[in-house]
């Protein structure tokens, strides 16, 4: 999503972010490949990007599939009026999150090109 040492996302942006990718990608996969689970979506301690965990049958999700999830759930998370599990009884965070910003972040990504890192570009 950014680029290490140049671009980092804010820490409130990078939660409110994982909130958000959380619910979608779990709905995304409920609704189009029920023999995964996903476990978590957490963000890179350099808050560049975020992990996919999943729980799934060896080869139930390549590479690709995941890049389409990540496509596909994109605009539901836009649909969410309001962050899941912003609340003092659900993130032991609750305080630190910018949903606003989140949801600007989530429409650039939407006008990106999001592609599998099979063999990801070199940084220079």
């Amino acid at each position: 999503m950014r680029t290490p040492n140049t671009e980092l996302l804010t820490p409130k942006v990078t939660h409110s972010l994982e909130h958000l990718f959380a619910v979608a990608l779990r709905a995304e996969f409920e609704e189009h490949q029920r023999d995964l689970q996903v476990l978590d979506v957490s963000p890179m301690g350099c808050r560049t990007g975020y992990y996919l965990t999943v729980l799934n049958p060896a080869g139930a999700l390549p590479l690709s599939r995941a890049t389409e999830a990540v496509r596909a759930m994109l605009p539901e998370a836009l649909e969410i009026r309001e962050l899941p599990g912003a609340r003092l009884e659900m993130c032991g965070a609750y305080r630190e999150h910018d949903f606003e910003q989140a949801r600007e972040e989530i429409v650039r990504l939407t006008r990106e090109e999001i592609v599998s890192l099979e063999k990801p570009p070199l940084l220079g």
